[in-house]
């Protein structure tokens, strides 16, 4: 399991539009935005590959300026599928 947290920073008057289709990637999730136009969002993949992917598709969307992973967590699935049922 990957976990990212990713600020994405959209032009402010797509901002609305910019979140609506970052909500369409499976694992995404938006956490919060400013008038600004940057997003506070977490992706959750589980494998690398479509990770790094998905940060790649964040950055193509049109009205994104940038898309900066700002932190990354990653386990194996077993070892998370552990942890949570002790």
């Amino acid at each position: 399991m990957n976990i990212c947290g990713v600020l994405v920073h959209a032009r402010p008057e797509n901002l609305e539009v910019v979140s609506e289709r970052l909500l369409m990637v499976d694992g995404v999730e938006v956490h919060g935005s400013n008038e600004d136009g940057r997003m506070v969002v977490t992706l959750e993949q589980d494998d690398n590959d479509r990770m790094a992917d998905a940060l790649l598709d964040f950055q193509r969307l049109e009205g994104v300026i940038s898309a900066s992973m700002i932190y990354h967590h990653s386990e194996e699935t077993e070892a998370y599928a552990e942890e949570v049922t002790q």
